[in-house]
C-alpha cells in the first residue's frame, strides 16, 4: 500500500514540478512583467484548448484535474479492499468469499466511478463514449473474448460459492492445493509445496474441479495393499481392522455411516489385493500423501507382527522343450 501511495504522490509531484518549471519559463522570457500577468499568461496556458475531440476541446488544466482524479479513485479503491479485509479478523461470522466479493466489486466500482468523473471534468460527451464503444465492439468481442469471459465466469463463481476461499480443490490435471484468493478474472491456490498458481476463472466454468472441503472436511481415503498367496483373506481383513481402531489416531471417524473397513479386490499376478477404506475428519484431508503414508506404514507394522507375507513381483517359469542343438552345446560346456 504504501508503494503505491508513493508512486501516485510522485506523478502528483512529477506534474507540480512541471508546473514550476513552465512558470520558471516565463519569467525568464520577460522578468520586467509583474507577477499578474505572469499568472494571467500561466492561466491562459493552462486553460487553452490544446487538441480536440469531436467538438469537445481539452486543455492542460482538465488533464491535471481527470489525472488527480483517478489517482485518488485508485488510491481511495486499495484503501477500501484493505479495509473491507480487515473486517474478516474482527467479524468471524462473515464468510471470507462474501467479503472477497465485496471488496472486488466495491474496488471496481470506486474505479469506474473516478474514471467517468475523469472523462465528465474532461468535458467528453458520454453518450459519444457510446457510440464508440459501440463502433469497437465487434473488435473487443474477438479481441478480448477470453478476458470478458474470465471476468463472467468470475462474478459466477463468487455468487455461486462452489469455490470459496480456503477451500481445498483439486484440478482435472490433477494439481491440488487451497484457494488463497478470488478475483475477477483468476483465481490463486496455493499447493501443499508453496507453490501459487493463478487459474483463469473460465477454467473452472468448463472443467470438472474438485471440491474436497466444500460442505464439510470429511473425506474417505482408499488405500490399497498386498498379501501373498495362501494368506487368509479373513484374517488380514481383521487384524488391520483392529489395528486402525488400536492407533488412536484422532482424526479417525468410526461411525455407522463412515466405517473403517477392509475389503478383498482382486487376485494380482503376485499377491492378493486389500484395500482399507477409511474416514479422515480434519485439516489432515488436505495432505493426501502425508495420511495416506501414516497408514501404510501401520498396516506394514501389522502384518510383519502378525506374520503375514508381504509379497513382491515373481515370475514361475516352466520349460516344456529344449532345442537338441541347445542341448549339445551344453554338454560339450560342461565337458
Amino acid at each position: 500500500m504504501k508503494k503505491l501511495a508513493i508512486k501516485y504522490i510522485s506523478i502528483i509531484l512529477f506534474i507540480i514540478i512541471l508546473i514550476s518549471i513552465s512558470l520558471f519559463y516565463l519569467s525568464e522570457i520577460s522578468i520586467s512583467k509583474d507577477l499578474n500577468d505572469l499568472i494571467s499568461m500561466f492561466w491562459k496556458i493552462l486553460v487553452n484548448p490544446i487538441f480536440k475531440i469531436g467538438n469537445t476541446s481539452i486543455s492542460i488544466l482538465n488533464i491535471i484535474i481527470a489525472i488527480l482524479i483517478f489517482s485518488a479513485g485508485f488510491i481511495i479503491g486499495k484503501l477500501y479492499k484493505k479495509n473491507i479485509k480487515k473486517i474478516t479478523h474482527k467479524y468471524t461470522s462473515i464468510n471470507r468469499s462474501t467479503l472477497t466479493i465485496i471488496s472486488n466489486i466495491g474496488y471496481y466500482l470506486i474505479i469506474i466511478f473516478a474514471f467517468f468523473i475523469g472523462l465528465n471534468i474532461l468535458g467528453i460527451n458520454l453518450s459519444s463514449i457510446a457510440l464508440i464503444a459501440g463502433a469497437l465492439s465487434v473488435g473487443i468481442g474477438f479481441g478480448l473474448q477470453n478476458v470478458v469471459s474470465n471476468f463472467i465466469s468470475g462474478i459466477i463463481l463468487m455468487f455461486e460459492h462452489s469455490i470459496k476461499i480456503g477451500d481445498y480443490i483439486e484440478l482435472s490435471d490433477g494439481i491440488k492445493g487451497r484457494v488463497k484468493d478470488i478475483r475477477m478474472r483468476s483465481i490463486t491456490i496455493t499447493t501443499n509445496s508453496n507453490i501459487d498458481i493463478i487459474i483463469p476463472n473460465q477454467y473452472f466454468i468448463q472443467n470438472n474441479v474438485i471440491n474436497w472441503t466444500m460442505e464439510d472436511m470429511i473425506r474417505r481415503f482408499e488405500i490399497p495393499f498386498g498379501v501373498a498367496y495362501g494368506t487368509d483373506p479373513q484374517k488380514v481383513i481383521t487384524v488391520i481392522e483392529e489395528a486402525v481402531k488400536k492407533s488412536n489416531f484422532p482424526d479417525v471417524i468410526d461411525t455407522p455411516d463412515k466405517k473403517t473397513r477392509v475389503v478383498m479386490t482382486g487376485f494380482g499376478d503376485s499377491s492378493i489385493n486389500f484395500e482399507l477404506f477409511v474416514w479422515i475428519q480434519g485439516p489432515e484431508i488436505s495432505y493426501p500423501k502425508r495420511t495416506k503414508s501414516r497408514f501404510l506404514i501401520l498396516i506394514y507394522k501389522t502384518l510383519n507382527e502378525n506374520n503375514i507375507e508381504i509379497p513382491f513381483p515373481q515370475r514361475d517359469l516352466h520349460v516344456r522343450s529344449i532345442d537338441e542343438d541347445i542341448i549339445k552345446k551344453l554338454n560339450i560346456t560342461e565337458s
